[in-house]
């Protein structure tokens, strides 16, 4: 017959070590008196230890013990706690602590009950910080459509919004939306997307694409749904200020007066506007390939844009319309690039035939301009010729009714003297008047001073006058008449020379003959240190048959020095100071040069090679 258990003799020998949590008795000075299986196998070893010692490797009490308040007031406690387990682990446990009260009320031990909740709680924070630090809004909606919990952007944005309904919350509504994407997650049990407007804590409207997804609980039970919403408020701005830059752009493209085009970065031609079809004489619904965008322009344009990085400007070339024709303009190409990636092409064609003509038109007007000083020099120079030899006749008459001989040969003389003005003024102004055409070639500048400055020497040596030639840095050749601008300098040298003998310390003077380049134009300057000019003197240099020569001179040189300096589209300045010198500045810009003869022999060459 089997003997009965004592049941009580049991519970006090097994019982505590049978449950599956850590159980200890503690005294009064905090001396683990008692533990069972459970509490060896999470803290090790206890006999002998104090509490604070097992429990958190401390070697003094706790500073929040909860077991001494436990010894003051005899109140159980539940509380959690942070230790560490027999391998030296963060532990965290859920510790009650009950104490143990005797018959007089003393309170001589406490029991403490631990269960490790180290792996849920380490769950449950991961998933508070995920839920909270998830870079959107997250809210858990029940039935009643309340909102039961929300993360940290929520509550940054919205507020303190738990326990209120959705509609009210997020948009001050007093019933529920007519588009209630949590509804239909609730009806359906599916996933549903929305675009929702909402109230921020400042009164802010927030745009927010939402997407609603039932929380299922098993079985296909569910009471709560989660809305996780995306803040697209920036999104919207953007994409209405980008629609409205390229509305911008498009209009700016689609009215400008130049022509614009763009290839995209399959070299595909996508914008083609009403300015360059015009230029180009393209209709306005045809598609332009890029075999006649290549046609078009100059030949290796397009290669040059792709391979370089930067823009590639032509300030004066030529384009072919879709016929053939060809068409002045200022060509820019530049390569599109983003992040180091090619994304197109852009090109900017402005006509210059407008501003061609109206170049063309402005020369003439100068030279007309020109032709009637000249014609005004020429009704004062005749008028003077006419009252010399007035002077002459009245002489000769006088003479002859006073038979006085000596007053007839005064007045022949003069006479002679005026008839051989006229005979020179004459010749000179049929040369002026009738001009020659510019011939110009591709010739060195610096070539041409030069040679005026070797023709003149030996007279400026024989004078004393010191004939100095300067020229500053590299000048390319350039499209001039050579025989034309050695004409002009010519007389400016002559001139100066003139001066110096006209000067007070002619036996010390010096006429400088310099030439540079400046800002893609060609400068001249003869410049002497002689006589100089009064301010009167100096107005009329270009504008009558002004000299200052006397009977030497006609004041043709400095009218056709001027005529042909703006034939080659270039003007010409005077500086002077009476007893200091005089600058003569001739300024020829390259971009209003006459077309070279040379440069048409080449094209001619070229079309011909290339048919």
């Amino acid at each position: 017959m089997a003997t009965p258990i004592d049941l009580n003799n049991w519970i006090k020998e097994n019982l505590f070590n049978v449950l599956p949590i850590s159980i200890a008795v503690i005294d009064h000075e905090f001396n683990l008196v008692y533990a069972n299986r459970a509490f060896e196998q999470m803290f090790g070893s206890w006999k002998n230890r104090k509490c604070y010692s097992v429990y958190k490797n401390r070697n003094s009490l706790c500073l929040d013990c909860k077991g001494a308040e436990a010894f003051k007031d005899g109140v159980s406690r539940v509380n959690s706690e942070v230790g560490y387990n027999k391998s030296g682990r963060l532990t965290r446990y859920i510790k009650h602590t009950i104490p143990v009260v005797d018959d007089d009320g003393n309170i001589p031990f406490l029991v403490e009950m631990a269960t490790d909740v180290t792996e849920p709680e380490q769950i449950r924070r991961e998933h508070q910080l995920l839920f909270d630090q998830v870079p959107c809004n997250i809210l858990l909606i029940d039935r009643d459509f309340r909102i039961v919990k929300t993360n940290k952007n929520v509550r940054e944005v919205l507020g303190d919004i738990e326990g209120k309904h959705c509609f009210q919350a997020l948009k001050g509504l007093d019933h529920q939306c007519s588009e209630c994407t949590a509804s239909q997650a609730f009806a359906d049990g599916k996933m549903h997307t929305g675009l929702h407007i909402w109230k921020s804590n400042t009164g802010e409207k927030i745009y927010s694409q939402v997407t609603t997804v039932p929380l299922d609980e098993g079985d296909g039970v569910f009471n709560l749904v989660m809305e996780m919403a995306v803040d697209i408020t920036q999104n919207l701005k953007l994409e209405d200020e980008l629609k409205l830059a390229h509305a911008f752009m498009g209009s700016m493209i689609a009215t400008s007066i130049d022509g614009r085009i763009a290839l995209d970065n399959n070299d595909e031609v996508s914008i083609f506007n009403s300015a360059a079809r015009k230029i180009f004489k393209i209709g306005d619904t045809r598609r332009v390939t890029k075999e006649e965008l290549a046609f078009m322009l100059p030949r290796d344009f397009l290669a040059q844009v792709s391979s370089g990085s930067g823009s590639v400007y032509l300030p004066e070339t030529e384009v072919r319309d879709i016929e053939g024709h060809k068409i002045p303009v200022r060509l820019r190409g530049v390569q599109i690039m983003v992040d180091d990636q090619s994304m197109g092409k852009a090109f900017m064609v402005q006509d210059l035939r407008e501003i061609k003509q109206l170049e063309s038109e402005k020369l003439e007007a100068e030279r007309l301009a020109a032709v009637g000083q000249t014609v005004a020099g020429l009704a004062h120079g005749v008028k003077n010729l006419i009252t010399g030899l007035e002077g002459g006749m009245y002489m000769l008459n006088s003479g002859i009714n006073k038979s006085n001989i000596e007053r007839v040969e005064k007045g022949i003389e003069m006479l002679d003297r005026n008839i051989d003005r006229v005979s020179t003024f004459v010749k000179e102004f049929l040369n002026f008047s009738k001009g020659r055409i510019i011939k110009a070639k591709l010739c060195d500048p610096v070539e041409i001073a030069k040679e005026v400055v070797d023709l003149y020497s030996p007279k400026a040596r024989e004078l004393g006058i010191a004939l100095i030639c300067e020229q500053a840095g590299d000048i390319q050749p350039a499209s001039i008449d050579n025989e034309s601008m050695h004409e002009c300098l010519t007389n400016l040298v002559g001139n100066a020379i003139d001066a110096c003998m006209m000067s007070e310390n002619k036996d010390k003077c010096h006429v400088w003959v310099r030439i540079f380049e400046k800002n893609n134009a060609i400068i001249y300057e003869v410049i002497d240190d002689g006589c100089g000019m009064e301010y009167e003197v100096k107005k009329k240099v270009f504008t009558t048959f002004f000299t200052t020569k006397g009977l030497g001179g006609t004041g043709i040189g400095l009218l056709m020095t001027k005529k042909i300096v703006q034939e080659h589209g270039g003007h010409i300045e005077v500086e002077s100071e009476p007893g200091q010198g005089t600058t003569f500045r001739i300024t020829l810009d390259r971009t209003r040069l006459p077309k070279s003869e040379d440069a048409d022999i080449t094209k001619n060459n070229e079309l011909q090679s290339n048919a």
